[in-house]
């Protein structure tokens, strides 16, 4: 977080998926609370979370690159490349897309939608 919002502005948004609650990450929080404001989000609603679907495409362009990142310092560098060069078009889909989003999910009632 430091390296992408380096004036401590960032928002993590914490799904609370039972990995992301493991005491090590939690602790991790702890300890970097003044880099990041850290924003609850309810567990499994990857529907309401437009980033999901920006991981896809990230994880797909990733797995396309060789040869494979052969260190983490490369693999960030190549993530941030992917996020800045994303079409601007994709992200406003996913945004318009968002009241669509929350009324498929009210519907199912909290259950899985097509998102």
């Amino acid at each position: 977080m430091a390296f992408v919002f380096p004036s401590g502005n960032g928002i993590f948004q914490q799904d609370n998926a039972s990995c992301h609650k493991a005491p090590i990450v939690l602790e991790w929080f702890e300890e970097h609370t003044d880099e990041f404001h850290l924003t609850s989000w309810p567990p499994n609603s990857p529907d309401l979370n437009p980033m999901e679907h920006i991981w896809d495409v990230m994880e797909w362009q990733l797995r396309a690159q060789t040869p494979p990142c052969p260190n983490i310092s490369t693999l960030r560098d190549r993530c941030l490349d992917i996020c800045y060069n994303l079409s601007p078009v994709m992200y406003q889909k996913l945004v318009a897309s968002m009241p669509r989003r929350v009324a498929a999910v009210l519907k199912a009632k909290g259950g899985a939608t097509r998102y």
